[in-house]
């Protein structure tokens, strides 16, 4: 057999390249002094160097939803949330891209790189960021090459130092009849000026990996795919085993990610297509009147109607939360959620801009706020020479316009749009401002909790708050108003709005303990942190499961003997190496570890997100039974590999007996752990959210 490998080096670089940082303000680095440390001695320095292959023009602008936008927006991301600046560090080829590596020039490779055996041997691996294939391609007007037999003769290229080497030098060698050349391009792995260069004539095929082809083949045409080559395989981001505390950090911030990633889908459906997806979408805010924490429970005047109207129509709710500087209309418009339920004013601004409201489910004045030691503000007089500070994206500031061009002496003062009502109530208590405007019923609530907070005067005419839905959700829209007449008013109705509201212990016990962003989540954090990070779990994740299992009781037990705040059986701790009574840390870390072990029952070839839902529900119901509803989701045409509305279904189906009596380990009440997972998912985002 004759291998013979031609060297075509790349002449021109196209400016619209993949690889052009997208969102950094760092200067990219050509070089840097060496330095190998790991996550500690970085936040020591400030920065994180990241590689890439330099192959664009400078004056080249970044192309959304391509693999490598997408890797480096997601990495520059993960060093501003561990306080690092990220420093881009342009390489020529892969082989400089591993020097670098190895010499200290570069801490994190972010490169669209997929993982091989032969890299493991000298590069450590984060969790998979997708999975993708090797194909042969060639020029549109070129005979498809649709089988390994077709590239006899041929001359097809790859990038310098690429994976497709290896491929193509094993295909060579399995096939001892073959016989083709390898032409190595010099520069980069361009897509663009792959493609170019191919139907310029230069050689007769090319190998790309099926996530670049799904990029490109939004813009170009001008190519067929042929053969694949390869079974599917990880691309990950690469850095040095001797860092092994920042691929941990890695690995748990890629877990977050790609959690939140599962929740952000664009849908445009009416009430149909919900019912069909068996799924509400609710975006919200993080706030006391609409949803919050309290302890582990999920409350809210609009998540408790909106959780109920979801129940009489057997729809699961997923709570979209937005954060306080988005736009709920823009998210509701971009098809983030299917309705709005956020305390909102339903004004005739806010309808301009495309949206539709509800019938009103409540109603509020807005009410003057000031500072206990300044003057009270309990008449439009007394406004007189003080100023109002006021978020201007808000139905308050029309309310200010309105009240100057009554003739009303007060200055308006602009702050930051991604500031929350409690945020502002606080600062202005504080005295940071002089006094504001806000919802009576938000003020009715934070004054308990808010120390100098002087409610003032209400002003009239009353306001409505309402749900808000797309113009072309007309049928959820009918479905929405026939719930609100129905139950408005009625006893189920009024419980739930007076304990957000009107009950003043409720109020006292709900709200002074609702979870904000720097509380604590539970009297085991540190524990918890400690446990879940040596195993790279999200703590967060786990703190959920824990509250699932036991309600943060050190002392609970359960019917079948499961104890401690993980609910560990008393076999399963032994097994695991503990002896009990063992201590609420021993507790934790024994649960933390099961639940690594029922990850560990499962390839790791599973995209990460699904890895996990599957190890809850071994943890819950034993790893044979998610086994089996596997194999039973195959049967019934849904898909293995993911859990929700796939394999949980086929659990279901476990605890019939013409399912279960053909399943290897038997019958499960398997509506037990499809709600196990979906409680713990749903507290896990709340926490996300916070």
């Amino acid at each position: 057999m004759r291998i013979k490998i031609l060297l075509l080096a790349l002449l021109s670089i196209l400016a619209a390249c993949d690889h052009q940082n997208p969102v950094s303000t760092a200067e990219v680095k050509k070089s840097s002094a060496p330095f190998s440390g790991d996550l500690a001695e970085l936040k020591e320095r400030g920065a994180i160097r990241l590689l890439r292959l330099h192959n664009q023009d400078s004056g080249g602008l970044p192309r959304h939803g391509t693999p490598q936008f997408e890797q480096q927006h997601s990495m520059e991301s993960f060093a501003r949330q561990q306080g690092l600046t990220p420093e881009w560090v342009d390489v020529d080829d892969y082989a400089e891209l591993f020097e670098a590596l190895q010499n200290g020039r570069g801490d994190v490779i972010v490169n669209n790189l997929t993982q091989t055996p032969e890299r493991e041997q000298f590069l450590a691996f984060s969790l998979p960021l997708d999975r993708s294939q090797e194909f042969i391609i060639t020029k549109a007007s070129s005979a498809a090459l649709d089988d390994i037999n077709d590239l006899q003769g041929k001359r097809v290229a790859i990038p310098a130092g690429s994976s497709y080497q290896g491929t193509l030098l094993d295909l060579l060698e399995q096939n001892i009849d073959l016989n083709f050349d390898i032409v190595i391009l010099n520069g980069g792995d361009n897509p663009d000026t792959l493609l170019d260069k191919l139907n310029s004539g230069e050689f007769d095929a090319a190998v790309i990996d099926s996530n670049l082809l799904q990029s490109i083949q939004r813009y170009r045409q001008d190519y067929q795919i042929g053969t694949k080559i390869s079974e599917l395989q990880n691309i990950a981001w690469a850095m040095r085993p001797s860092n092994p505390n920042l691929l941990q950090a890695l690995n748990i911030f890629l877990l977050e990610t790609l959690s939140k990633q599962d929740w952000d889908k664009r849908l445009f459906d009416d009430w149909e297509g919900i019912l069909a997806r068996k799924t509400l979408r609710v975006i919200t805010r993080n706030g006391p009147a609409s949803y919050f924490l309290w302890r582990g429970e999920l409350m809210g005047f609009d998540y408790e109607l909106m959780h109920h109207f979801a129940d009489r129509h057997k729809l699961k709710l997923e709570m979209v939360v937005a954060p306080p500087q988005a736009d709920l209309i823009d998210w509701l418009l971009e098809g983030r959620g299917d309705v709005i339920a956020a305390s909102m004013t339903a004004s005739e601004t806010r309808r301009e801009r495309g949206i539709v409201f509800s019938s009103p489910y409540n109603q509020i004045a807005e009410q003057l706020v000031t500072a206990t030691d300044k003057p009270k503000l309990d008449t439009f007089d007394a406004l007189a020479g003080r100023t109002l500070a006021l978020r201007p994206n808000t139905h308050y500031w029309q309310t200010a316009k309105k009240l100057q061009a009554a003739g009303h002496q007060f200055q308006l003062h602009e702050i930051k749009r991604g500031l929350s009502t409690a945020e502002v109530l606080i600062a202005v208590a504080r005295g940071d401002y002089d006094a504001t405007l806000a919802d009576s019923h938000m003020v009715n609530i934070e004054q308990r909790f808010i120390d100098k907070l002087a409610p003032g005067l209400k002003l009239e005419p009353e306001y409505d708050h309402a749900w808000a839905v797309r113009p072309e959700s007309a049928n959820l829209l009918q479905q929405l108003n026939n719930y609100l007449a129905k139950e408005k008013g009625s006893r189920h109705f009024n419980v739930v709005k007076n304990k957000h509201f009107s009950d003043d212990k409720n109020i006292d016990k709900y709200q002074g303990q609702r979870l904000n962003s720097d509380d604590q989540l539970s009297p085991f954090d540190k524990i918890v942190q400690d446990s879940a990070t040596s195993h790279q779990f999200d703590w967060r994740l786990i703190t959920a499961q824990m509250y699932q299992e036991s309600r943060f009781n050190p002392k609970a037990r359960s019917h079948v003997g499961a104890v401690g705040l993980m609910q560990v059986m008393p076999r399963t701790a032994r097994e695991l190496g503990y002896k009990l009574p063992f201590s609420d840390a021993k507790g934790i870390e024994a649960g933390v570890n099961y639940l690594a072990w029922c990850r560990d029952r499962f390839d790791a070839t599973l995209p990460p997100q699904e890895r996990l839902w599957f190890s809850l529900a071994a943890y819950n119901a034993g790893a044979g039974h998610v086994f089996d509803a596997r194999r039973l989701a195959k049967q019934q045409g849904l898909n293995p590999d993911i859990w929700f509305d796939n394999v949980e279904q086929a659990m279901l189906l476990l605890s019939q007996r013409k399912y279960y009596h053909h399943a290897r380990f038997g019958y499960v009440r398997g509506g037990e752990p499809v709600n196990y997972v979906r409680q713990i998912r749903k507290r896990y985002r709340a926490y996300l959210d916070l």
